[in-house]
């Protein structure tokens, strides 16, 4: 019975097998998962090996060269996931040691923002305002010194301007620059130009006080020919013989006086201005009128441009030609006094105006600057600009005071100071206020030399 109940097991066991190796061959589908499922159990089988051998190794009988596990006797799979385990833990102690820096950080930020006193803020906002006013100022210099680039400048630092070494100690407390309007027609240069009007712009260093001293064209003093001889002649005729070097001389010779900065332009120049910063405002007297309408078109013809009939009296905005007319006019309009006056008025107008018309300096530069020619440095016509908004025109003298006017010499007619020496006593107190002024041996000596040659005191 045994022997038929071994045979019929064995025979269904071959039979199940037989069938499983025909179902593995008829299905693809079949076979295939069949050899995953015994490959991954072939895997674990192995796994599970390894497993125990790690388990039961010893130190001394691990071979040479393997990694060997921290000490406890851990198993490799085990010393894996500790040391990540560790990892870990460093990771979030790092990220802990860095919240707490931080932290610390900000703690101190607002300790040091809380310290910071009223006070200490003021100085702070005081500070960036010094330091944006310096940036603008800086921007500033930098474009007049572009403007003032356009210059015709010319050197005289080795000149000699004839200054009295007392004098220069008593007025060291003022700067005189010497303006010169010159007859030269447009186009042409300032060499062998006369001066039509002569202005010493005189500034007390102290306060920006400005006074303006006219001097008369025709003033007969001494002054130097084109080969340096001395002689008695118009004022007038040093700028032709010597430029504005020996027009500074003559006066610091004649009239006790420190001057050794020069502007010098022609009646274009002046045009040009008055149009760049849009016309000045004048007061125009009934007795100017027909000279300035007779001798406009002139002017115009010399300066370019046409010239606009003036056809009312009182105070109006005038053009650059009308201007021009209106300084140089003098026949029926008060004489070269007169002229002079209305050359200050002019010039006052011109400055006023340039002061409070920044966006028009550009213009003046391009236009204007090229027109003047100056012996002032850069640095000094910065002193001069940087100081402008504080100068205050104060007042107009016209020198001389007492003159004798007529023909003395060669025909034409002259303005001589009666006498030289009593008008520059009076100049220095009305300009300087020195009441007991003495002038110069140089000034005494020119004076009784115009008494004797002429007769005239």
């Amino acid at each position: 019975m045994s022997k038929n109940t071994g045979t019929t097991l064995t025979e269904g066991a071959d039979s199940k097998l037989n069938r499983e190796v025909i179902r593995r061959y008829e299905d693809p589908e079949y076979r295939k998962a069949a050899e995953e499922y015994e490959k991954k159990a072939r895997r674990q089988k192995n796994r599970r090996r390894n497993d125990d051998f790690e388990d039961r190794i010893t130190d001394k009988e691990r071979p040479d060269g393997y990694d060997q596990e921290p000490e406890g006797g851990y198993s490799r799979r085990e010393a894996k996931k500790r040391r990540k385990q560790q990892e870990k833990e460093a990771k979030k102690q790092r990220i802990r040691e860095m919240k707490e820096r931080m932290a610390e950080e900000d703690a101190l930020f607002n300790e040091n923002k809380k310290a910071i006193t009223p006070g200490r803020r003021r100085l702070r906002v005081i500070r960036n305002i010094l330091i944006i006013i310096a940036v603008i100022i800086a921007l500033l210099i930098g474009y007049f010194m572009f403007l003032t680039s356009h210059l015709d400048r010319v050197d005289t630092s080795g000149s000699d301007f004839a200054i009295n070494t007392g004098v220069a100690d008593d007025l060291s407390g003022y700067r005189n620059i010497a303006v010169l309007g010159v007859d030269a027609r447009a186009g042409q240069g300032y060499d062998g130009s006369r001066t039509d009007a002569i202005i010493i712009l005189s500034i007390k260093k102290s306060n920006g006080d400005i006074k303006m001293i006219s001097v008369m064209r025709d003033s007969y003093l001494k002054i130097a020919d084109a080969d340096g001889n001395l002689m008695l002649d118009k004022v007038t005729h040093a700028h032709h013989y010597g430029g504005g070097i020996d027009t500074c001389a003559a006066l610091n010779r004649n009239l006790d006086l420190n001057i050794t900065e020069f502007m010098i332009f022609n009646w274009k120049a002046v045009a040009d201005a008055v149009d760049a910063l849009g016309g000045i405002t004048v007061d125009v007297k009934k007795n100017e009128i027909r000279d300035l309408n007779h001798w406009g078109p002139e002017t115009a013809e010399n300066v370019g441009g046409k010239y606009k009939k003036i056809t009312k009296t009182g105070s109006q905005t005038i053009d650059g030609v009308q201007a021009t007319t209106y300084c140089r006019i003098r026949k029926t309009s008060g004489g070269d006094t007169g002229r002079a006056k209305r050359y200050k008025k002019v010039m006052s107008a011109v400055m006023k105006k340039a002061m409070t018309s920044p966006l028009k300096l550009y213009t003046l530069g391009k236009e204007v600057l090229p027109e003047i020619r100056t012996n002032m440095s850069q640095w000094q016509l910065l002193t001069f600009a940087l100081r402008a908004p504080g100068y205050d025109i104060k007042k107009n003298i016209g020198w001389p005071k007492n003159y004798y006017g007529g023909i003395i010499y060669n025909g034409l007619w002259n303005a001589v100071p009666t006498t030289l020496e009593s008008n520059v006593k009076w100049l220095h107190r009305r300009a300087f206020r020195q009441k007991n002024y003495e002038p110069s041996k140089t000034c005494r000596d020119i004076s009784q030399e115009i008494i004797y040659t002429k007769g005239i005191y």
